[in-house]
């Protein structure tokens, strides 16, 4: 991907994990420093289920808005705390960490779509458009994945995410710029 782009850095929080061949020009294991400098700004950040993993995302989002051109981009996808399986589990008086997914125990915060929008607005950006993303079902329940079902379940769960974002989208994909 190197080739592809002027300037790739990826950021992997675990510090064992070693950059894949060829893809960027700059690797960095281990947190990331939102003091950090870089070689050139960017023309995109892309914070891929990073946000939530975070005791408090706000100096690494000015640090993106310091880091990005003015004409750069922010993608953020941010689990859905507010998905309809996580409050029919309060109401029935369940929380319950997971090893994955929304309720993921390495989440250090929660957002629904609205608290995204306010701390990402907040870190001085200019939000152009979000999407929620459908319930991966299949991962629940592995028949799901398979035909018959497949198709139908992917379908059914993609237009309820996107008739009922903030009680049927399992996370939020934000797409901002710079203000």
């Amino acid at each position: 991907m190197a080739g592809h782009f002027a300037y790739v850095a990826g950021v992997e929080a675990d510090a064992s994990t070693p950059p894949p061949p060829g893809v960027y020009h700059r690797w960095v294991a281990g947190a990331a420093d939102p003091a950090a400098e870089w070689e050139r700004p960017f023309d995109a950040i892309v914070f891929a289920d990073v946000l939530e993993h975070l005791d408090d995302p706000g100096p690494m989002l000015r640090a993106a808005r310091r880091w990005l051109r003015p004409e750069g981009t922010l993608l953020a996808s941010i689990p859905n705390v507010a998905n309809v399986a996580v409050r029919l589990s309060l109401l029935a008086g369940r929380f319950e960490y997971a090893d994955r997914g929304i309720l993921d125990r390495t989440h250090l915060r929660f957002f629904t779509r609205r608290s995204a929008r306010r701390a990402i607005e907040a870190a001085g950006f200019r939000i152009t458009g979000v999407r929620a993303t459908p319930v991966p079902a299949e991962l629940a329940f592995a028949a799901f994945a398979r035909p018959p079902w497949r198709g139908a379940v992917r379908f059914l769960s993609a237009a309820a995410a996107r008739l009922r974002p903030t009680l049927f989208g399992y996370q939020f994909v934000f797409v901002a710029r710079p203000r």
